[in-house]
């Protein structure tokens, strides 16, 4: 009896113990293609913590399909891209060579659905924000940098290149929970790197037309250099403000 009592009480441990690890992790899943809609295969897919350290990764399968098991919580950014693309180490010509996508501030609540798209710019350093008693709306900053341009100029140290394209050379989509915002303004800036400066944009934006019931906002940037075809897409979730 008393043996049987024990193998029971082992097996309610193990049923609370799976049931609270099924609550305390979200799943995050997608597919990873090109600008043409053509899955990836065997693109890396990793989420990042402060440190930029790997918290967890995975690759796609042949449809270019991946799925993340997480922990809940607040990460800095997840990244993909298939690595033998990469150019630091690649043997792929320099017109097959990409540069990878990022989703920045991820919010991992609940599950999510998180379709990626790469190709040969790269957004950077994505931060958003509002300017209290401005006009309504969102700042985004953000680094694009054009993989093209960077080739450009092959007796130049790369720190020493303008990856970022002019303006009139830029093209910009923004949008908010899967809705089109219009983009106000998009202003080049330069950014304190320690060795000198680098180049990013200051962009405007609407706010959403409607509002959700999520406590945040995930925010979808497409940039196009209009002077040689590279494209990119980045990813960002914001936290609703709550102010009294």
């Amino acid at each position: 009896m008393r043996k049987k009592t024990s193998i029971f009480l082992i097996l309610l441990c193990v049923i609370y113990l799976n049931g609270n690890a099924q609550t305390d992790s979200i799943a995050i899943s997608g597919i990873v293609t090109d600008f043409n809609n053509n899955p990836v295969d065997s693109a890396l897919v990793e989420v990042k913590l402060s440190n930029f350290q790997t918290a967890y990764k995975t690759f796609t399968d042949n449809k270019g399909y991946y799925n993340l098991n997480v922990l809940k919580g607040n990460y800095l950014a997840l990244v993909s891209l298939k690595m033998s693309e990469y150019p630091a180490g690649s043997v792929l010509p320099k017109d097959e060579q990409k540069l990878e996508f990022w989703a920045w501030n991820v919010i991992a609540e609940k599950d999510i659905n998180l379709n990626i798209k790469y190709d040969r710019l790269e957004i950077y350093g994505v931060n958003i924000f509002r300017i209290q008693g401005a006009t309504p709306g969102y700042s985004i900053y953000c680094r694009p940098m054009s993989l093209t341009r960077a080739f450009s100029e092959p007796d130049k140290q790369l720190h020493f290149i303008d990856l970022c394209p002019p303006s009139e050379e830029l093209d910009v989509k923004v949008e908010i929970n899967g809705a089109p915002v219009n983009v106000n303004m998009k202003q080049k800036v330069a950014e304190y790197v320690a060795d000198g400066i680098c180049y990013g944009y200051l962009l405007h934006v609407d706010l959403p037309a409607e509002e959700t019931r999520e406590s945040y906002d995930i925010f979808r940037i497409e940039m196009t250099d209009l002077k040689n075809g590279d494209k990119g897409e980045a990813v960002s979730f914001k936290r609703k403000e709550d102010y009294k």
